[in-house]
């Protein structure tokens, strides 16, 4: 099953992902994948799901020579840490990548994510999905994804729904 977190920038498409990988933990599922952070100095960091451990993903400006977008440069040893951590989640009951964006239209950054998605190495494929590239990331997915879009008037109770169909889903394998 693949789901996608989407909404506006900032509207805390992250923390309802944090909270729904909590619950699934509690509940004895196994879960794997990347969350990415702001860091201090306006820096992005890219935590590995599993292990705790961080790496730097991305910072303001042009200092890596790695993918850039608007605002960001990429770490390529950021990104690869991302994916090794992708790559060791994928086994999970749950895979979350956090985020798919601009620097995967490129065909950079996250973008071999999809091939852990669509191979269904996990049984949840869970994706937060920036709400203006939906329709450029939803043709990419073999299977049709189920999209909960965060908004400010559910996103403190979606963490649970998004909970529920995980379970069910999970108790019909």
């Amino acid at each position: 099953m693949n789901i996608i977190v989407s909404g506006a920038v900032h509207i805390g498409k992250t923390t309802v992902c944090k909270k729904v990988i909590g619950m699934a933990q509690n509940t004895g599922l196994s879960c794997g994948g990347i969350i990415t952070l702001k860091a201090p100095g306006a820096a992005l960091s890219v935590v590995d799901i599993q292990t705790g451990k961080m790496a730097t993903l991305a910072i303001p400006g042009d200092k890596y020579g790695g993918p850039l977008v608007p605002r960001f440069t990429f770490d390529p040893a950021g990104v690869d840490f991302g994916m090794q951590a992708i790559e060791r989640g994928s086994s999970s009951d749950i895979l979350l990548i956090d985020e798919i964006g601009i620097i995967e239209m490129k065909g950079e950054g996250f973008i071999r994510a999809f091939d852990y998605v669509n191979n269904k190495t996990a049984k949840i494929n869970l994706l937060i999905v920036r709400e203006h590239l939906l329709d450029y990331f939803i043709p990419m997915f073999f299977e049709k994804p189920l999209v909960y879009n965060i908004t400010a008037q559910n996103r403190d109770n979606i963490a649970s729904d998004i909970h529920f169909i995980i379970q069910e889903y999970i108790a019909c394998q």
